[in-house]
């Protein structure tokens, strides 16, 4: 049965647009806005898994979309949450892309919150402060043939990216459009 829309919250600065919406809602890794309502966490970082070993409040205890390493990892350190290995891990994929992916195969529309990379190339993130990571090289650039991909696989499907008023989208495939807000 093919479900009518779920939203995406990804860690970028334009999460922030995304204020509750009826719906299934997975959110990358840990948000920052705590009041956030999600029904699911999309979590591939090991690094992650260590900030929650050592702040194990910090999200509600939901079910975790993972790779097979962050689910045996968890249960090892009894990391709050029900760990479920749904994705198999990819070379430059990164949370979003695998959640998107599982999305839409029960969701006619999902809209994405939060995804910046997609459309500008600024790599930062929530988790910049809780998590330490090295200098990144342009992922950006490495992560938009993956988006066209998975959006040229999942035709039935469409995806709404949210984004700032006068900022500039990427033509990632037909099924991909853009909702602009105020900021």
């Amino acid at each position: 049965m093919i479900l009518s829309h779920a939203h995406l919250v990804g860690n970028g600065k334009c999460s922030q647009l995304f204020a509750g919406h009826s719906g299934t809602v997975v959110a990358c890794n840990v948000p920052k806005n705590k009041s956030m309502n999600y029904d699911f966490l999309s979590i591939i970082d090991l690094k992650v898994c260590l900030y929650l070993d050592k702040n194990r409040t910090s999200i509600k205890p939901v079910t975790i979309w993972c790779t097979e390493e962050v689910k045996n990892w968890a249960e090892q350190k009894n990391l709050p949450g029900k760990y479920e290995s749904i994705y198999v891990k990819r070379h430059r994929w990164n949370s979003g892309h695998l959640a998107a992916e599982q999305l839409a195969k029960k969701f006619k529309n999902i809209h994405m919150w939060g995804m910046d990379s997609m459309f500008t190339d600024d790599l930062t993130s929530e988790m910049d402060d809780r998590v330490e990571r090295p200098k990144r090289p342009p992922l950006n650039k490495e992560w938009r043939p993956n988006w066209t991909k998975l959006f040229t696989q999942a035709k039935d499907t469409n995806f709404i990216v949210h984004i700032p008023k006068g900022m500039q989208g990427v033509d990632y495939a037909e099924n991909c459009s853009y909702e602009y807000h105020q900021t």
